[in-house]
């Protein structure tokens, strides 16, 4: 009896690690000599550029540069007037996890939610910046599953072949691309004459499949603060961009998973016009939803046979999903605020804990806050929210969070402080993952059975058995035992007496 498996082959990636880190930077740094004396620091923000990320066996590291911009009030200026400067901070961020292999992509994004300076003498400061990473490793892999058997047919060869629905990660890609532009205040706002301190924000990212051609559009936030006379005044412009990265033959119900990071931003002040040039890292993985036949049991009714099997690994469900949550706080500050000039909300941590039902994870989000007091004097102040998020999460289920604060961060002066509001995308996917069983051999048995089996066969059906199991274990077939006993399915409640009817061939 000439038997022939049939095989199917899954290709693509499976995530094998999702992981949220905070690490902290400091450096000292000496006044460059064509700034006057610091007399007084007001405020200190981070700027978080991403260079390098490297995946070897059980380690994850980025490496890149923080630019720190420090605003402050000079010594010996009649008004005062701010001033900054920038200290740059190189980083290199390491994570070890055995889950983690050399070659396998990683989706990555960095954030500085934090930062603070201080002063050592007039001429030398000490700067600390706080970083926030996220990042997920999806290893590659290919997996032989049997979908079904050619020949053994006329010696009665049963199959139970099984329909399977799985989800497989088909491509992960990212590209580095730069875009630059020119800006002018709106003509509502004074003109700039010194730029003071920016802040360039990705929001959230449209994606949509053309083709073989995943089409990302979005736009940067720009932030700038600077000095028009005696004022100080802030203005904000929104950057679009479009890009395409190729993702290879997808169906059309893929579904992306696309995160993007910046490289690099220059903001350049020339003539009262800002010139501004940004590079970004756009990546992607892409979820596709296959169905799949696995062959998860045979044997013989004319002939024994040996039948090995062994477990086959299937993502059986990968459901995306996200939900905004508004954050909201009184901050209290020593002097009380006239005007805000600026607001910014970046996510320091995220943890997620066990709740009925599913998970809720806990962002800290930290807010920094430059304004104007009544004697416009410039100030800053922070202060850390918390938002939290429920997630519907079935018993079995691993569930990966990511959360962005999106749009504009608000603060406005209230009696005792600021109020801030801000409104947190928290992202997740959750997955199931299953073993279902998968004929990995078969072959003729050299065993022969004892003797001559009976005609027929009284059987009760017991707690957890199938017409299949019975029908194995009896040497007939499932179609023979519904007509003898007028089934109309594969199924007989617990406690039938069946009739099984011996196959003779």
């Amino acid at each position: 009896m000439d038997m022939e498996l049939q095989r199917v082959t899954l290709e693509g990636y499976r995530p094998v690690a999702h992981t949220m880190f905070s690490q902290e930077e400091t450096l000292e740094s000496i006044v460059p000599d064509a700034c006057p004396d610091i007399a007084r620091i007001v405020s200190a923000s981070g700027k978080v550029f991403l260079k390098d990320k490297e995946l070897g066996e059980g380690t994850l590291r980025l490496s890149g540069t923080a630019r720190v911009t420090v605003l402050y009030i000079p010594e010996g200026e009649e008004k005062e007037a701010p001033r900054s400067l920038e200290v740059s901070i190189p980083f290199q961020c390491a994570r070890d996890d055995p889950k983690y292999h050399a070659g396998c992509p990683v989706l990555a994004d960095i954030q500085a939610p934090s930062a603070d300076a201080r002063t050592i003498n007039p001429r030398k400061i000490l700067v600390r910046v706080g970083l926030a990473v996220w990042a997920a490793a999806y290893e590659q892999e290919s997996r032989e599953l049997t979908a079904g058997v050619e020949g053994g047919d006329g010696g009665g060869l049963q199959k139970l072949v099984v329909p399977r629905k799985c989800c497989v990660i088909p491509s992960v890609a990212e590209k580095a691309f730069t875009f630059s532009d020119v800006l002018r205040p709106p003509a509502s706002r004074p003109e700039i004459g010194e730029l003071l301190l920016y802040r360039a924000e990705l929001g959230p990212a449209d994606a949509k499949f053309i083709g073989k051609k995943l089409v990302l559009k979005g736009e940067v936030q720009l932030s700038a603060v600077y000095r028009s006379g005696g004022e100080v005044c802030q203005t904000r412009f929104e950057l679009p961009y479009s890009q395409v990265l190729d993702m290879g033959e997808l169906p059309d119900e893929a579904e992306p998973e696309v995160a993007a990071v910046l490289k690099s931003v220059d903001c350049r002040l020339r003539e009262g016009e800002l010139e501004v040039s940004l590079e970004v890292l756009a990546q992607a993985a892409v979820w596709e939803r296959r169905s799949v036949s696995l062959l998860s049991d045979a044997y013989c009714v004319g002939a024994p046979i040996d039948v090995e099997c062994a477990p086959a690994r299937l993502c059986t469900m990968a459901e995306r999903s996200a939900r905004r949550e508004l954050g909201r706080k009184l901050c209290e500050s020593g002097i009380p605020a006239k005007q805000v000039l600026d607001c910014a909300a970046t996510v320091a941590s995220l943890a997620g804990a066990p709740a009925e039902g599913g998970m809720e994870f806990t962002a800290q989000v930290n807010a920094a806050i430059l304004y104007l007091s009544e004697d416009d004097a410039l100030c800053g102040v922070e202060a850390d929210i918390p938002v939290a998020c429920r997630v519907d999460v079935p018993e079995g289920c691993q569930c990966a969070c990511r959360c962005r604060p999106v749009g504009e961060a608000t603060a406005v002066p209230v009696t005792g402080g600021l109020e801030v509001r801000f409104e947190a995308e928290f992202s997740w996917t959750v997955i199931r993952e299953e073993q279902a069983s998968c004929v990995t051999g078969i072959k003729p048995s050299q065993v022969q059975e004892a003797g001559p089996r009976p005609s027929v066969v009284i059987r009760r059906v017991e707690q957890g058995e199938a017409l299949w199991d019975i029908a194995k274990s009896c040497g007939s077939t499932v179609d023979d035992i519904r007509a003898a006993n007028g089934l109309p399915g594969d199924e007989a409640a617990v406690g039938t007496l069946l009739l099984i009817p011996a196959r003779r061939n």
